[in-house]
């Protein structure tokens, strides 16, 4: 017979003793990639019994998703609370209300036994770490607090205008890349020669004195299996501590076979410069990285994304020519080699990403019992110091033997400057161009950019570009009458520009009294993203142009040509006429004549 009892099917709320885990008061998230444990107890806050249960519940579902640095960073701010709750004297939720989180902000711009003060967006931070858990109580249970607690929007106006970071000259930068390209090039010989040594089928010869470097490193990589030797791995090869001095110590072998600490601070901040990158998103770029132009066979992407914009992190995206040694592509790809021999010694969750090291370290300072992972910010930081202060000393010994060709020192700073710093020169490259300053750094809102681009010399090349614009604005109303005595430039006039829009006025002051070319004239044909298809058409119409640019030679003013129209010349004989296929040249002199004529030179 068919068994004749129903079935239940109504819909019960789980009682709270069915989680094990949410009916504690401890809040615990487990990370299932690498098996690790966050545990925070609430014991340690001293909140009022009733709010406990609520904010840990809060606590557990906001930040269930979020990464294991920004978990502790709110249970600080937690704690901070807690404690003003108690020096308030608030045993109850009850007593909590819209008037404590206004004392509340009071507590936190109050001076400490230092006297000192916390910023505005100190407070602000503090603040808002705290807001979404008190929302999501409040939430949950309405009538937990005695009132509501009707947290402003903006508690701390003006707390997002705070000090710009210093900007690095231009000057400063190709210091700090050429003292970055010096180390990668002595980092990057070592491990080739390390790997020439590995791959030999034989033993190098030993010295006349005992065992050699070469030797050495030949037998200890076929002892350790690929990576740099332990204390006690160096002990037990009898490998003596005269030698280990004269090499370098275990960094002086291990850069032999693979990144360290010490190598991968110069590939980090040279590509940081590269790519305008922020400095934490750059350090978790991943190995697959580089992507193929979908145009241009002679030029790369790189890829990396911007977790900082999470939920939905935003993808950054630079392109560059990989013909350049030392272009942003080629410093990659030597870091994957050079990490290469780490993958398989990594945590899981660190396999994908290119800034790789080898700890050299004792175990309590690693990550999860390996031996290598995904260098730390802070390495970095401790790190960037020693490497300024290496490159200063090469440099003082470099001035020492050529007074005649001094170079410039290396100023302290930090991976956060660099990227402002980029900003900026790029912005006054551009003659004051936002918006292609934005392309660079990867902005959707120029606002944004705008941020970045600080210091001196943006803010009076922004006073030059509004006088220099209501100049031609003047001028596209009445011809300007030459000034008398004024010889430094020849044809105030207008200028013909055959790839653009006709300039009505060619000539700029150079904001010391004088006079210059405008820089964005003939801007189409130097512009860095110009794409020039190699057919007959396009062709064609550049040798057309290069016989209007010739022609008109003879007949104008020779001075006023060198001056407007040479280095359009230039760009078409030694840059666009030559990358053209020599079978598309006399085909391309025939179609030339049947095209529209070209606006008169003047």
């Amino acid at each position: 017979m068919p068994n004749s009892r129903k079935l239940d099917r109504r819909i019960r709320r789980p009682t709270a003793t069915s989680d094990p885990v949410a009916s504690t008061e401890i809040v615990i998230f487990r990370d299932a990639r690498d098996g690790s444990v966050q545990r925070f107890d609430p014991a340690t806050l001293s909140l009022p019994p009733d709010m406990v249960g609520p904010l840990m519940a809060a606590f557990r579902l906001n930040d269930a998703g979020t990464t294991v640095r920004t978990r502790p960073t709110r249970w600080r701010a937690l704690r901070r609370f807690a404690g003003f709750l108690a020096s308030e004297g608030v045993t109850s939720a009850a007593q909590v209300n819209a008037g404590t989180m206004k004392r509340y902000l009071a507590f936190l711009a109050r001076p400490d036994e230092a006297g000192k003060r916390l910023k505005r967006p100190t407070i602000a931070t503090q603040l808002a770490l705290i807001r979404p858990l008190l929302e999501r109580a409040e939430q949950a249970d309405p009538h937990l607090f005695g009132s509501p607690l009707a947290i402003p929007y903006n508690p701390v106006p003006g707390s997002r205008h705070h000090d710009s970071k210093a900007r690095l000259s231009k000057e400063d930068l190709q210091a700090i890349l050429m003292a970055c390209y010096e180390e990668i090039d002595a980092a990057w010989a070592t491990f080739q020669r390390g790997q020439v040594i590995i791959a030999a089928a034989e033993a190098p010869a030993r010295a006349e004195r005992g065992e050699s470097l070469d030797s050495a490193i030949w037998r200890l990589h076929r002892l350790t299996g690929g990576l740099a030797p332990t204390w006690n791995q160096l002990k037990e090869a009898r490998v003596p501590h005269s030698r280990l001095l004269r090499w370098g110590w275990r960094s002086g072998i291990a850069e032999h076979y693979h990144l360290t600490t010490r190598t991968v601070v110069p590939f980090y901040i040279a590509l940081a410069i590269q790519l305008a990158a922020n400095p934490d998103p750059l350090r978790e770029i991943r190995r697959d990285c580089l992507v193929a132009h979908p145009i241009d066979d002679n030029r790369v992407l790189v890829e990396w994304l911007k977790h900082k914009t999470a939920p939905n992190p935003k993808m950054q995206r630079r392109s560059f020519d990989v013909r350049r040694p030392r272009s942003a592509p080629r410093l990659i790809e030597m870091l994957l080699a050079m990490t290469a021999p780490l993958v398989l010694h990594v945590p899981d969750q660190h396999r994908e990403r290119l800034f790789l090291v080898y700890y050299l370290t004792g175990a309590p300072q690693r990550q999860h019992g390996s031996p290598a992972g995904l260098i730390s910010f802070s390495t970095l930081l401790g790190r960037l110091d020693r490497f300024i202060k290496g490159a200063n000393r090469r440099i003082a010994k470099w001035n020492l033997d050529h007074p005649d060709r001094p170079r410039r020192s290396l100023p302290r700073f930090s991976p956060g400057q660099l990227r402002g710093s980029v900003a900026t020169q790029h912005y006054l490259a551009s003659g004051g161009d936002l918006l292609a300053t934005a392309a660079i750094l990867n902005h959707r809102d120029p606002v944004t950019t705008d941020a970045y681009v600080e210091g001196p010399a943006a803010r009076r090349l922004e006073r030059e570009t509004i006088v220099r614009l209501q100049r031609m604005m003047v001028a596209w109303v009445m011809t300007p009458e030459p000034e008398e005595g004024d010889t430094s430039l020849p044809g105030p006039g207008a200028v013909t520009a055959l790839f653009g829009h006709r300039c009505m006025m060619p000539v700029e002051s150079d904001g010391a009294g004088g006079k210059r070319v405008c820089r964005h004239l003939g801007g189409c044909l130097t512009c860095p993203g110009l794409i020039v298809p190699l057919d007959i058409d396009h062709c064609a119409r550049v040798v057309q142009a290069h016989r209007h640019l010739l022609a008109s030679r003879d007949r104008i003013d020779a001075e006023r040509w060198n001056i407007f129209y040479a280095p359009s010349l230039r760009v078409l004989e030694q840059d666009l006429l030559p990358a053209f296929p020599a079978k598309l040249h006399k085909d391309a002199e025939q179609l030339a004549d049947s095209l529209p004529a070209l606006p008169d030179i003047e």
